[in-house]
């Protein structure tokens, strides 16, 4: 029988990588969504968002695994943060509670910045979103995902890096020697479908990374955009003092003209922590599953990209 798989976050950057993977390996996709989507023979979209209960109870309805990948990266306040990364968990898990079907699998994207929860307000709501499903999902199965920074096709974030570096400049957060682990997207999403239904992984907090050792210095990782941009780039570190310095003028500005600022001194704690590399169960390890690409790989396919939407 076909497996149906219940997303939220599924027009996200992640996401969509996630739905693609899913619907190639024969799966049927429900996904949650607050804007209108072009309608798919393998996708049934629901309108609706993490508050609305009649939409989540429909997506929840008669699936096999769970996704819960919404999420927010920036926010004003640590009340918005908590939110959507905490307060969403324990609603979807009292909705399936309430239902008298069998339990799905319940699959949460978390972060490894929850692993340090008193960095951020982000961290903590992570931290408390794994919380919340450890306490409260007890009578049903889930796993916890654990990943570092996450790039490749339709990823924003990474094109900021290879614009820095195709000025010549590549600004090192912190310390060039910090280290941080990295995951390409297509590869986290196999890693999501490797431990669906897979009762090894069941009450466990997995990491998943690319799987290369120490992960990746400040400097090797623009290194590694220099070399396939083929430019020498000057480098320079930026020290956390400095950094925090632009937050507050930032978030200042974000009162003033109304935005939500992604660079706040709480990020600034996480783009100078010193080690961002996974240390705790491995994906790899309860699973038959491998990462394909290293980031040298994976930054070539990115770049790729960017260049055939014409953002580089």
């Amino acid at each position: 029988m076909t497996k149906i798989a219940a997303i939220t976050g599924a027009t996200g950057f992640v996401g969509k990588h996630l739905v693609r993977a899913l619907i190639a390996q024969g799966f049927r996709v429900k996904a949650l969504t607050r804007s209108p989507q072009e309608k798919s023979e393998h996708i049934e979209w629901i309108a609706g968002d993490l508050e609305n209960i009649p939409a989540l109870t429909q997506l929840l309805t008669d699936v096999d695994v769970v996704f819960h990948l919404a999420g927010l990266i920036k926010a004003k306040t640590a009340k918005d943060f908590n939110r959507v990364n905490s307060n969403s968990v324990a609603t979807l898990v009292n909705i399936l509670q309430q239902s008298s079907a069998p339990r799905p699998h319940f699959i949460l994207l978390s972060s490894l910045a929850a692993r340090e929860r008193d960095l951020s307000s982000y961290a903590e709501s992570k931290r408390k979103g794994e919380e919340k499903l450890i306490e409260q999902g007890s009578d049903f199965p889930w796993t916890i995902l654990r990943p570092p920074g996450v790039y490749g096709p339709e990823d924003m974030e990474t094109l900021k890096i290879f614009k820095a570096v195709a000025t010549h400049l590549a600004p090192l957060p912190g310390k060039s020697d910090n280290r941080a682990a990295w995951i390409y997207a297509p590869d986290l999403a196999q890693a999501m479908i490797a431990v669906t239904g897979n009762p090894d992984c069941f009450g466990h907090i997995l990491d998943v990374d690319d799987g290369t050792k120490n992960g990746y210095s400040n400097q090797e990782m623009y290194r590694t955009a220099a070399d396939i941009l083929d430019i020498k780039p000057i480098y320079f570190t930026l020290p956390k003092n400095v950094l925090k310095t632009f937050a507050y003028i930032n978030v200042l500005f974000s009162t003033i003209f109304r935005y939500i600022p992604m660079v706040t001194p709480e990020k600034v704690n996480e783009l100078c922590y010193p080690d961002w590399i996974c240390r705790g169960p491995h994906v790899m390890k309860m699973t038959e599953w491998k990462p394909k690409t290293n980031l040298k790989q994976g930054f070539r396919k990115t770049l790729n990209w960017y260049k055939e939407n014409n953002l580089v």
